[in-house]
């Protein structure tokens, strides 16, 4: 059973559903940190190999504003969400990009406009409705990033009109002129004879973890939790990028070895060799050593023909699901925005 209600325990809080409920449900298991949940209609959750943090699962926007309000610690959202609904809040502060969940808020317009094809043509448009009395008429739920970027753009004749969710149909519907909507491939937007145009990417977004500052400075007991987190998905994003190989090789000294192998820099790893004496039977003809390279994912087959030409047998390759460094990058640069008080969202 989570228990929230322990001030002790850091609160998780977690996409409820979709694409970005799905894609944070993989990417934390495959860190090692699986999230459990008691059954479909429960909006709590677990995670059995984090027993100090507790799981609270909501709509994407809604992560915002408990995070904000400290009713969660951490959370996993959107990009635009926070930028769109965490513009008044300074305890917000976004600890890192994840990786997933990419997309763009874009302007789109039908495909009858064309003579727009660009944010410079829109620009023109507003002009023109302007002069006869009327406005261009945008589609949208992120107020505060439309009307932001139109004015960055010089463009201030327009009027927004708030949608939620299948917004593609509203200038076919007749209640919006264009639409600023997330994209993830231009599909839905094409289906709906819409188009992007150029220069109109508002922001590009992807799923994003946020924590709350006041919250976090208040438990070293939540840091401790926090910080075993971010070590197990950095050390898993990591080790995506290296294998380890491990061989037999003929040899007469560990040392000797070691410099055959050290002849090729590029391929004995990324810090050199480990190499052991192998325990031979009594009277063996040869003297065998095991060596252990870790080595870019990508030198798998160069570092193998390398052992391979220095006698090596035996060759064995693993991917690790973890690999961690003298320091963790990611915590420390939370510390460092923990402390900040440059901005409400730390380092986007």
């Amino acid at each position: 059973m989570t228990d929230l209600s322990s001030a002790e325990n850091l609160i998780v809080a977690l996409p409820s559903k979709g694409r970005l409920g799905e894609a944070a449900d993989k990417f934390f298991g495959r860190a090692g940190l699986n999230i459990v949940k008691p059954n479909r209609r429960q909006y709590t959750a677990t995670i059995p190999s984090l027993p100090a943090a507790a799981v609270v699962l909501q709509r994407p926007r809604d992560i915002v504003s408990k995070v904000a309000d400290g009713l969660a610690d951490i959370g996993v959202t959107g990009l635009d969400n926070v930028l769109e609904y965490g513009e008044d809040h300074a305890d917000i502060m976004v600890i890192d990009r994840l990786g997933f969940g990419r997309c763009e808020l874009l302007l789109a317009v039908p495909d009858s406009w064309i003579d727009v094809a660009s944010i410079a043509d829109l620009a023109d448009l507003s002009l023109r409705s302007q002069a006869r009395g009327a406005q261009l008429r945008i589609a949208t739920k992120y107020s505060n990033l439309v009307k932001s970027y139109m004015y960055q753009k010089g463009i201030s004749h327009f009027l927004l009109v708030h949608a939620e969710g299948a917004m593609e149909a509203a200038p076919r519907m007749g209640y919006a002129d264009l639409i600023a909507d997330l994209s993830e491939t231009g599909t839905t937007l094409r289906e709906n004879q819409l188009r992007p145009i150029d220069g109109g990417t508002i922001i590009a977004s992807e799923a994003v973890l946020i924590a709350n500052r006041r919250t976090m400075r208040q438990s070293s007991k939540k840091l401790e939790t926090l910080r075993e987190m971010l070590e197990l998905i950095e050390a898993h994003r990591r080790a995506r990028q290296y294998v380890s190989l491990r061989a037999n090789i003929a040899g007469e000294t560990i040392a000797e070895v070691q410099g055959r192998i050290l002849a090729n820099p590029a391929l004995s790893g990324t810090k050199g060799p480990g190499v052991v004496a192998v325990a031979s039977p009594p009277g063996a003809e040869r003297r065998w050593f095991e060596t252990t390279l870790l080595v870019q994912s990508d030198l798998i087959h160069k570092t193998m023909q390398h052992l391979r030409d220095l006698g090596g047998t035996d060759i064995i390759v693993t991917r690790p699901n973890y690999v961690f460094d003298a320091k963790s990058e990611i915590y420390d640069r939370f510390e460092r925005l923990l402390q900040s008080t440059d901005g409400p969202y730390g380092a986007i």
